[in-house]
């Protein structure tokens, strides 16, 4: 049972002293891509009321198309603290620590669940009908490669992938140059760019520059950084359009880059400034 397995790591767990938050998708982002990029005790803590009102927090993150739950941590020393007007709809921003004796199970626990419509419940709550579904071998990240065709991530997910140099990422990005799209998917504000990249590194070196800092140098993307601010590239995802040899010219990959552009006009109406 579970509530055997918490009580085993931490007896003064109990029903009724214990909340679980199961994050889900806020209309902005998915808690898992924030997850995955470890920045999710930072994005936990900011609460539009004071959902935390217990002695521990246990943060599951649902996994996506499923009705499963990824243990994010476990939390005590609880703190709230008002900040009103720092962050939209966000009034409360807890102060708390991970719980140690959690820690073994972080990114590995996987828990089946089928909430109800609340997403703070006390954990007497759930414990009827919430059961261990899994215990993964090493703590969840990012899949492998999926294949050029297939690629489709955010930009959290490209600085876990580079944070964490995931292999079969990096060999792939860095055997090819081509033609990749990044897609701002803001809401209101959906524009393309189409860049490509050449040289010994290949996307890799390219994709690594976005991962840093967000904008690759590219004016117009610049642009969005200093009217949004740090977050401007939140709603960013990439992709590929096209790959060829790394040994392909320069002036051949431009030409390849223009093509793309024409065809899914982003100098006109999309990030391209060229």
């Amino acid at each position: 049972m579970l509530i055997q397995l918490l009580t085993s790591l931490l007896p003064a767990i109990t029903p009724q002293n214990t909340k679980v938050h199961l994050a889900q998708h806020n209309g902005l982002e998915h808690p898992m891509d924030v997850y995955l990029s470890g920045e999710f005790d930072e994005w936990q803590s900011w609460q539009s009321k004071r959902n935390f009102e217990c002695q521990y927090v246990i943060g599951l993150v649902e996994i996506p198309g499923t009705k499963k739950w990824l243990l994010a941590g476990v939390y005590d020393s609880l703190k709230a603290i008002e900040v009103k007007g720092e962050k939209a709809n966000r009034d409360i921003v807890y102060e708390y620590r991970r719980v140690p004796e959690f820690s073994e199970l972080e990114g590995r626990l996987v828990l089946a669940y089928k909430k109800p419509r609340g997403n703070y419940l006390f954990l007497r709550t759930c414990l009827p009908t919430m059961v261990v579904s899994s215990i993964l071998e090493q703590p969840m990240t990012v899949g492998k490669f999926p294949g050029y065709k297939e690629v489709d991530i955010s930009h959290k997910e490209l600085k876990t992938i580079v944070r964490e140099g995931l292999e079969s990422w990096q060999t792939a990005l860095s055997s090819v140059a081509g033609v990749y799209l990044i897609s701002d998917r803001t809401k209101g504000e959906e524009q393309l760019y189409v860049g490509s990249a050449t040289g010994t590194g290949g996307l890799w070196d390219r994709w690594v520059t976005y991962s840093k800092n967000g904008h690759g140098d590219n004016t117009r993307i610049s642009d969005l950084h200093k009217k949004r601010g740090e977050a401007f590239a939140e709603n960013f995802r990439f992709s590929i359009l096209e790959i060829a040899d790394k040994h392909t010219g320069k002036d051949e990959m431009k030409l390849k880059e223009i093509h793309w552009k024409r065809r899914l006009l982003t100098r006109d109406s999309g990030l391209n400034g060229n």
